[in-house]
């Protein structure tokens, strides 16, 4: 996050603290969000969210119910993208629809999550963007598309993963990422140097940090995966694992 980035942001949190009132950020990087909760301590009390559980991309809220004495909900809209004629659509993968996005000259910030499953994809927007979106969301390569409000998600986990089973000789989070990513210990430790690695939403610089089942990682180019839980050790007495890899 560039120093003006995180001027912008402290503003927002001043304007919630002086008016008393709810303030809202564009989607934030997990950069961006990690730069943040790195200088929480001197900032309004904020809240991380990007339309579901587990988004990579989320909006800060300063402000908190205990001081301001009531909530305000997230201007998040997620939309339903799909093709008006399944039988002819194409396979569309995330980035056709993040550049149909961009050609239609959308700022990133205003988009946050998109989601593909199958023939169809969710997106999560700011409020203000989503009208433009619906009517002017027509065509992603050759195939002709749909982009409605929706107005309750999919029964069901949004994001589809992919389970991964190894054995580990530690649950350091650079021996795990190593596994998961099928990256060379010094691969992983470049990427804990120029922090490319998350932990839990925010830059893990230490290599040695041990993980717990449920928490969640990611290196920046390689993925997000989510140590699922230990099943028991082998006959070497390595540590069997299962690990979810979002795809």
């Amino acid at each position: 996050m560039d120093t003006y980035a995180l001027e912008h942001l402290t503003d927002l949190a001043d304007r919630s603290a002086e008016k008393n009132i709810y303030t809202f950020s564009d989607f934030l990087t997990p950069e961006e969000q990690s730069r943040l909760l790195e200088n929480r301590r001197r900032l309004t009390p904020f809240t991380l969210f990007g339309g579901t559980d587990g988004t990579e991309r989320n909006m800060a809220r300063f402000g908190s119910e205990t001081e301001l004495g009531y909530t305000a909900a997230f201007p998040i809209v997620c939309l339903k993208i799909a093709p008006v004629n399944p039988k002819f659509a194409e396979d569309l993968t995330h980035r056709d629809y993040l550049g149909a996005l961009m050609s239609l000259g959308i700022e990133r910030g205003n988009i946050g999550d998109i989601i593909v499953r199958r023939q169809e994809a969710y997106l999560f927007c700011t409020e203000k963007i989503a009208p433009f979106l619906t009517e002017n969301m027509q065509k992603i390569r050759r195939t002709d598309i749909r982009a409605q409000v929706c107005e309750a998600l999919p029964e069901g986990a949004l994001y589809e993963t992919q389970t991964l089973r190894f054995t580990l000789t530690s649950l350091r989070i650079d021996c795990v990422l190593s596994g998961a990513a099928k990256l060379s210990r010094n691969q992983a430790q470049t990427l804990f140097r120029e922090k490319k690695v998350f932990l839990n939403g925010a830059v893990c610089e230490k290599p040695d940090v041990s993980l717990s089942p449920g928490d969640v990682f990611s290196a920046s180019g390689y993925g997000k995966f989510r140590l699922k839980e230990i099943t028991g050790k082998s006959k070497k007495g390595k540590l069997v694992t299962e690990i979810e890899k979002y795809v």
